[in-house]
């Protein structure tokens, strides 16, 4: 198994968006002990960790989702948190 540790949210779906795009069946992978956030890629032999302090301050769920949006295939995409701001 292999385990990648970032450091942004911009790394974590670096490393993560390929794989989603694949359509691998993803699985938590969270390491709660050491307060990290973790997914992981049947088929793939991958997990990808970022701890929750590091995911917050570098764009926490915002950011995330619109950074996995272009990887994730039309009719699978994950519930995106939205801003709320004027237009």
């Amino acid at each position: 198994m292999k385990r990648i540790r970032v450091h942004s949210v911009e790394q974590y779906v670096n490393e993560i968006g390929p794989l989603v795009q694949k359509g691998l069946e993803m699985y938590r992978a969270d390491v709660p002990e050491e307060g990290l956030l973790g997914v992981g890629f049947a088929g793939a032999d991958t997990e990808v960790l970022i701890s929750i302090r590091e995911f917050k301050e570098t764009g926490d769920l915002i950011k995330y989702g619109e950074l996995i949006d272009p990887y994730e295939p039309e009719g699978k995409k994950t519930q995106k948190v939205k801003t709320g701001g004027k237009d």
